[in-house]
């Protein structure tokens, strides 16, 4: 028979060991490639910006960045606003395009987009 105080330190290491594999989980999902992202080079997009007029271009920088250095014809949803505030500038059809100052912040916008039922996107790099 197992005694209580081995079967609670049983019982802590497992939830440690549970809490640390998690803890992992979530910080290698975000290099996991995202399946079919297209990416769309800046200089090309500039050059050809008239053939991307029926795309929305979101860049997912802080409000206080996007002020500083706003990009014209973008509209700025900060990332941490995104999931919450998607619906007053976006439709689910919209072809949009995810400025991002990292291409981390930019997976994490997709998986937030396709979360919400969106197709067409793409990543500025």
């Amino acid at each position: 028979m197992i005694s209580d105080e081995l079967r609670e330190g049983y019982t802590m290491i497992m939830l440690m060991l549970l809490t640390f594999i998690l803890g992992m989980f979530i910080v290698v999902r975000q290099f996991w490639p995202v399946r079919n992202l297209e990416y769309i080079d800046y200089q090309v997009f500039l050059r050809q910006e008239r053939d991307f007029r029926q795309y929305k271009v979101i860049d997912i920088r802080d409000a206080t960045d996007y002020m500083a250095n706003p990009t014209p014809d973008t509209i700025n949803i900060s990332l941490g606003r995104l999931a919450f505030t998607w619906e007053k500038y976006l439709l689910r059809e919209d072809n949009v395009i995810i400025m991002s100052p990292g291409m981390l912040q930019s997976k994490k916008a997709v998986r937030i987009l396709r979360k919400h039922g969106f197709e067409c996107l793409y990543v500025m790099k």
